[in-house]
């Protein structure tokens, strides 16, 4: 795993030899970079189930301003600490906090630009995890979501509280790319 472009290009990520985790694959993240293009310059960005911090750190690479690096596990949360300190990304520009993915949603209020989720493949309360986030104040009218998750656990493509811009197929993967909608 490494930085795939911008100013920590080239750098390597360690990961967990937990086999129970499943780091998103450079291949996974350079087509939701190539999609997002410029988006997370200057922006503000949650890299929730951040996990070794992959997609946080790959936006930090990029241009974003801040990321929050949010995770419930705490191995988790010392392999972001070793791979953030290994890169040298200065203290302003993240926040990593221990919690929950869907604590996090119900509680958070700060507004985010980008939301990169990576949960588990068998994460059971996906949905209500999107639209829990969607409907709080972490999401901005120009707030933008995107997800990874199983091609068998779809999410709901019709939905009262946002639109599904682009879905990608990758392997057993889906990427997909959510708004707010505009009457939320």
């Amino acid at each position: 795993m490494r930085i795939i472009s911008g100013i920590y290009k080239g750098r390597k990520l360690k990961s967990s030899d937990d086999l129970s985790i499943r780091p998103t694959t450079d291949r996974v993240k350079e087509l939701i970079f190539n999609v997002l293009q410029d988006f997370p310059e200057g922006k503000t960005v949650l890299d929730l189930f951040s996990g070794s911090g992959s997609l946080g750190l790959e936006a930090l690479s990029r241009g974003a301003k801040k990321v929050y690096f949010v995770d419930s596990s705490n191995k988790s949360l010392n392999i972001l600490k070793q791979n953030i300190k290994a890169i040298g990304v200065p203290q302003e520009q993240y926040i990593i906090l221990k919690q929950a993915a869907i604590d996090f949603a119900r509680t958070a209020a700060m507004p985010i630009d980008l939301l990169l989720l990576d949960p588990p493949f068998k994460y059971a309360e996906l949905q209500l995890l999107i639209d829990t986030l969607l409907r709080s104040p972490v999401m901005t009218p120009k707030s933008l979501l995107v997800l990874e998750h199983e091609r068998i656990n779809p999410i709901e493509t019709e939905s009262l509280v946002y639109d599904v811009l682009i879905q990608k197929k990758m392997g057993r993967s889906l990427i997909s790319f959510l708004v707010r909608k505009e009457n939320e």
